[in-house]
């Protein structure tokens, strides 16, 4: 497939549709972290269960995607997508009626169940309309809008917590949710071309995950984009506490804060294509890794001077998300691409995989954040070092090859 092949017009509306709420998917976790410190004030709660409300999120979007992704290759992805959209924005507009940290966090899990939907299928509907380098290539231009999430939505957060409250947010999530629910209702066509009405049996589940855990592109490509999702959660779960009590910034000023972090995000994402056909897609994607590192390395290069301030740090937040974009588009096509009548159990088990590893981190982040610069700076470098690992076993097996 040339990389160079334009979309057509019906592939443009279901990119774009996909897009919107695949974004939607992630504001669960972004446009409440300007709210954490006065949600935990309100709840009389601590910083160690306020944190949780990241983490328990991402464990329910873990969970969800091996349930959607089977379903979607047995009844299709649109039945699938409307479920779990619908159920993500009830949870949302309850989430702002609860009083008491326990019940909380219950509905940001079963918040996190719906919006797994938009994380697994949104990627499988992407595969399903394109394929292998064009996929990496094409389809990189689309995922930059994905980083209107980490960029706006801390923002308006913050601004939705200063004028409104924290529960605004949540009520505002919903909303956006239904209005994602109707966009893909009306407007996109289903695009599963290849129904296998064995894929949700305990049979079939067995046989897809297990052929695909032994598939060792599948499971590298798998690793290293949980890794690399790891470095945005340990982010999303320390920052809204040092920024707004250790530095004494106001959820607007963190909000836009991390707007201009995020912005790396969109920056990769529009430079990647021209990484990809200059560099190809192995040293496009090494580069990344080595990016995510060195990120952190900075950031500890200055806490070991004693000269800790917040452009610095920021420094390394904006370089770790703009190498994500070198990352996410190449593992993503590694994975998925190969497959056909079971892509939607390979995009469930890529995603779960992505949201545990991400969950996993940020449980453990929270727990050992004392000191919040530190253990971010450590985090950054520990994964770099991790996803560089792995990319050389794969690297060995032949990554080109395999796109």
């Amino acid at each position: 497939m040339k990389i160079n092949q334009p979309i057509t017009f019906e592939e443009f509306k279901i990119l774009s549709v996909t897009v919107v709420f695949a974004i939607c998917g992630m504001l669960g976790v972004d446009i409440h972290l300007a709210s954490l410190p006065h949600i935990m004030a309100y709840m009389n709660t601590d910083k160690a269960h306020m944190q949780q409300s990241v983490s328990i999120f991402l464990l329910g979007m873990s969970g969800s995607l091996l349930f959607y992704g089977p379903l979607s290759d047995k009844y299709g992805r649109k039945p699938i997508v409307i479920f779990g959209l619908a159920f993500a924005s009830i949870a949302s507009f309850i989430c702002a009626l609860s009083t008491h940290i326990q019940t909380f966090l219950f509905l940001r899990l079963l918040q996190g169940i719906g919006s797994g939907v938009c994380m697994g299928v949104g990627r499988t509907i992407i595969a399903d309309v394109l394929q292998g380098v064009r996929l990496s290539s094409v389809g990189s231009y689309f995922s930059m809008f994905l980083s209107l999430s980490p960029v706006l939505a801390p923002a308006l957060g913050g601004y939705i917590q200063n004028l409104f409250g924290w529960q605004a947010n949540f009520i505002a999530l919903g909303l956006i949710l239904t209005s994602a629910l109707f966009l893909y209702m009306f407007l996109c066509p289903e695009t599963n071309k290849h129904i296998n009405p064995y894929a949700f049996s305990a049979k079939g589940l067995y046989e897809n995950y297990k052929s695909l855990l032994f598939h060792p592109i599948f499971l590298g490509a798998t690793l290293i984009t949980g890794l690399t999702m790891a470095a945005n959660m340990a982010y999303a779960t320390i920052s809204p506490f040092m920024f707004q009590i250790q530095f004494n910034l106001s959820p607007i000023a963190y909000g836009w804060l991390t707007a201009i972090a995020g912005a790396g995000g969109f920056v990769g994402k529009f430079i990647m294509p021209f990484a990809l056909r200059q560099f190809g897609s192995e040293k496009t994607l090494y580069s990344g890794l080595i990016l995510l590192s060195l990120a952190g390395l900075w950031m500890l290069f200055f806490v070991l001077l004693n000269i800790i301030n917040v452009p610095l740090i920021m420094i390394a937040v904006f370089f770790t998300i703009f190498s994500q974009s070198f990352i996410f588009p190449i593992t993503s096509s590694l994975a998925l691409s190969p497959f056909h009548d079971k892509r939607g159990s390979a995009g469930a088990l890529y995603g779960s995989f992505q949201m545990l590893t991400a969950f996993l981190s940020s449980a453990i982040v929270g727990y050992l954040a004392h000191d919040g610069i530190i253990v971010l700076g450590v985090t950054y470098v520990i994964l770099g070092l991790l996803g560089i690992s792995i990319y050389k076993v794969l690297s060995k097996i032949g990554i080109e090859d395999s796109l």
